[in-house]
């Protein structure tokens, strides 16, 4: 197990049997700090490079040639290079915390990573260009601007690979797609968008219309990536389980169609595409939640009860706006991505107990 004298080894006791983690080779922390630094100084030479070329003085905090959309493109790259020699470095080390991650999950695992960074530049760049509305910088201080962000993100995207897991992943997908629903809430109030309908927020008419369809196109992405990681691994735990390739297939195309809300978004040349997609969500969903008893193994009876409650809750929504018209379109519309979108989270905390059983004793040997 390579453990010396004064190390200490994990020892965890789980529902399904024994897990010891013997001490991981540390990481040369003088060559990551290294690696930040050069990659902080190539993007920002890049960044001074174009603005001097440009021969733009003064920099725009966000907007089209702006420290905003430099910092998305650049920095993003930065964070991803960094992710990516991250992740290889501690997967070709034997004792690894990311041993557990296949290779096959690679690509998705990056891809994810350079996803969740954009999305949290893009929400904060835009809650800072509405706090400081057409604000300048020269470009000395502009330049210092971009390295600062640069050096953060590329930092932090090297830090998130130890600590990889699917419920990382699942947290991920929650945060990002609830505050991008309440950024585009917030952007749209004075448009009063719910006396409409949620889908307005995505159209022309809407402000920042690209917030809440990027909010739903990246969503959708990163749950791919989740999917695709958590049933990679799943197959160690369920050795060629045809339910669970139903089920996969099933919660990939609901990734899909929520991807496909925003890229359809309710404008008039598009209202009948997006209707059929948007419908399509719930369908796909009552589908999950009717079948899951056949679908996930050793299913709890309580999860089970509480999937027919929420099935039962969707459908008693349906009849109470389109048969009994009660509902307005917004109040079902809200009702039902609430239902759905917390039985989904439900249904991956799970998926991640069979891989990360929650009931676990932890102890440490010296």
């Amino acid at each position: 197990m390579g453990i010396r004298a004064g190390n200490n080894v994990e020892v965890m006791f789980t529902e399904t049997g024994i897990m010891i983690k013997s001490p991981q080779k540390p990481l040369n922390i003088k060559k990551r700090r290294w690696r930040t630094v050069i990659l902080t100084v190539l993007m920002t030479i890049i960044f001074l490079s174009y603005f001097l070329v440009r021969r733009i003085t003064y920099v725009s905090l966000t907007g089209g040639e702006s420290v905003a959309t430099a910092c998305l493109g650049l920095s993003t790259m930065s964070g991803l290079i960094s992710f990516t020699i991250s992740f290889i470095q501690l997967k070709r080390a034997k004792e690894s915390v990311v041993q557990a991650i296949s290779w096959r999950n690679f690509p998705t695992i990056v891809a994810a990573g350079a996803l969740i960074s954009f999305m949290v530049m893009a929400g904060l760049f835009w809650l800072i260009g509405n706090i400081f509305k057409g604000a300048k910088f020269d470009l000395v201080t502009s330049t210092a601007v971009f390295g600062v962000i640069t050096l953060i993100i590329t930092q932090m995207m090297a830090n998130v690979v130890p600590q990889l897991s699917s419920r990382l992943l699942t947290n991920t997908f929650i945060a990002i797609i609830v505050s991008g629903m309440v950024l585009a809430m917030l952007s749209n109030q004075n448009l009063y968008w719910w006396k409409r309908n949620l889908s307005f927020l995505g159209t022309i008419d809407a402000q920042n219309a690209w917030e809440f369809n990027l909010t739903l196109i990246f969503s959708g992405l990163i749950l791919i990536a989740l999917i695709d990681y958590l049933f990679v691994s799943l197959k160690r735990v369920f050795n060629r389980n045809r339910r669970l390739l139903v089920l996969r297939i099933l919660l990939t195309l609901l990734a899909l169609d929520l991807a496909f809300v925003g890229i359809f978004p309710n404008n008039l040349q598009l209202h009948l595409l997006h209707n059929r997609v948007a419908g399509s969500l719930v369908y796909l969903v009552l589908a999950l939640i009717l079948s899951i008893k056949w679908l996930l193994p050793n299913i709890s009876s309580d999860f089970l009860h509480l999937s027919w409650l929420i099935a039962g809750a969707l459908l008693l929504g349906e009849i109470l706006f389109q048969v009994v018209g009660y509902l307005s379109l917004t109040a079902f519309e809200i009702l039902a991505f609430l239902l759905a979108f917390s039985w989904l989270v439900m249904l991956f905390e799970r998926l991640n107990d069979y891989l990360e059983p929650t009931r676990i004793r932890h102890y440490v040997v010296k």
